[in-house]
């Protein structure tokens, strides 16, 4: 998939994953939606978090469905659609600093004085001389890995970013348009780095080729001697330098460097000179910058641009598929999926377990049902050395008031994700945080100090931390996944 396609599933994902509750398009929406691509696509056929060829393939078929079929006339859906934007370059700015570049190098280069072809003359050879350097330094980029590439060279970008992040801290955002920033912002500023190196490639070459324009261009209707003076050249010098620089050029051209005339066209203050006709050091120097410029700033221009694309499917593939893929065939299979929820020392009553239930059926798709088995305080060793799973989902929930400690609510946790992990390599291990009824009794800051306080507690034991708070806010994940 290119760019615009990764774009136009990330905005349903978000969608989806940010209007839990259908307030957008329904869920049964969502069902006829995966009926109709899924292709003989079944949940057990999904393996892992990485999107694979068959994948990829059923959420491009996906989205492009909901947007012939489902979007139809609704405004508000067709308002937060949208609202769901990416920061990225325009082509009018490109195309604006391509014609800058342009005309600077038609402006940059000088011929010499009194109709005199300078060969030495510094606009040319510090052309030259700049752009050696940068393409060997942008070969080598080119050629890392990618992840040695990650953060670097995207000061602009991380700038920008910064800025844009500050702004949005003013306005107010819903849970679809957190969870698509969460999504497709690092891509999209990733990919806006390698475009503006792109477009930094093209601008030399466009920069290069203005000067090669105006050496033909000033000599049309004046006639030019070639001429070259040098304080730290002398005559053999400057013949060796002639034949390195020119030698790519007459070979591509078919032209010989006229060095026998190097001698005799030095200029100095009290010798006079035999200037010699600047049409065969013209083309020599036009083909030189074509040669060795403009031909290598576009092939590293076409080799960003190939591996932008590459890049950018290999890291969206890795956006953690595989819950949302499961959840999305699970709620078509016909089939309930009986997730194991492990409470610590609670006795819940109906209501927490209507709000467990429903963010049950968020996080794991609408045919969830939790299977609830208690572990009694003061039992937790026992349990988990007994404990045999049931599936390769499993939820753990504790009361958010309790006060965890690292010899019992952690422990307890490695331990049966221990055991989990021999039975399920790759298991949905979450652990929920019931705060159901300290909505109205604890203020917001000793909330947040709590969460922070069991968020330090489990971290590192490869669970995702979730909260779920009054009946009305639902559940909601910690800042960060725990993993």
């Amino acid at each position: 998939m290119i760019w615009n396609d990764w774009l136009r599933v990330l905005r349903w994902r978000a969608l989806e994953e940010g209007d839990a509750e259908g307030r957008l398009i329904s869920m049964q929406r969502r069902r006829e939606a995966t009926a109709h691509t899924r292709a003989g696509l079944t949940s057990e056929a999904v393996k892992g978090d990485v999107l694979e060829d068959r994948t990829m393939w059923f959420l491009g078929k996906r989205a492009a469905w909901f947007e012939t079929e489902a979007v139809g006339c609704r405004g508000e859906l067709i308002r937060q659609l949208e609202s769901l934007r990416v920061p990225q370059g325009k082509w009018s700015w490109a195309v604006g600093g391509w014609a800058l570049a342009l005309s600077t190098g038609y402006w940059m280069t000088d011929l010499g004085q009194e109709r005199e072809f300078n060969l030495l003359a510094l606009p040319l050879v510090g052309l030259l001389a700049w752009n050696t350097v940068v393409i060997v330094i942008g070969a080598l980029c080119e050629l890392m890995p990618s992840q040695m590439l990650v953060g670097r060279g995207g000061w602009l970008a991380e700038l920008l970013t910064h800025g844009v992040a500050r702004t949005r801290q003013s306005k107010e955002t819903d849970a679809v348009q957190e969870r698509f920033i969460e999504l497709t912002w690092p891509l999209a500023w990733r990919k806006l780095q390698a475009r503006m190196r792109v477009w930094l490639h093209v601008s030399a070459a466009m920069l290069a080729l203005g000067s090669v324009v105006a050496l033909y261009a000033r000599g049309w209707s004046k006639e030019h001697r070639a001429v070259w003076e040098s304080t730290l050249l002398t005559n053999e010098g400057a013949k060796t330098f002639f034949h390195v620089l020119f030698m790519p050029a007459a070979a591509a051209l078919g032209a010989p460097v006229p060095l026998d005339k190097v001698p005799e066209m030095r200029r100095t203050a009290g010798k006079p000179t035999l200037p010699a006709p600047a049409l065969p050091w013209i083309h020599l120097y036009a083909g030189t910058l074509l040669v060795l410029v403009v031909v290598p700033r576009l092939v590293l221009a076409g080799i960003s641009m190939g591996r932008m694309h590459r890049d950018i499917t290999k890291w969206a593939q890795r956006l953690s598929w595989g819950p949302y893929l499961r959840r999305l065939l699970h709620a078509v299979e016909g089939e309930e999926e009986r997730v194991e929820a492990l409470l610590h020392g609670m006795d819940p009553a109906s209501s927490q377990q209507e709000v467990w239930a429903r963010g049950i059926c968020e996080r794991f798709g609408s045919t969830a049902r939790p299977q609830y088995t208690r572990i009694p305080a003061g039992d937790e060793d026992d349990f988990a050395a007994r404990w045999q799973p049931a599936g390769p989902v499993v939820v753990m929930l504790f009361n958010m008031a309790t006060t965890p400690e690292a010899e019992v609510q952690r422990r307890l946790v490695n331990d049966i994700r221990q055991r989990l992990l021999t039975k399920h390599p790759d298991p949905d291990f979450i652990i929920l945080l019931d705060g159901t009824s300290l909505g109205g009794r604890w203020p917001e800051d000793k909330i947040a100090g709590r969460e922070r306080l069991w968020s330090q507690m489990m971290e590192g034991l490869g669970a995702e931390v979730i909260v779920a708070l009054r009946k009305d806010t639902g559940m909601r994940m910690l800042p960060e996944s725990l993993r």
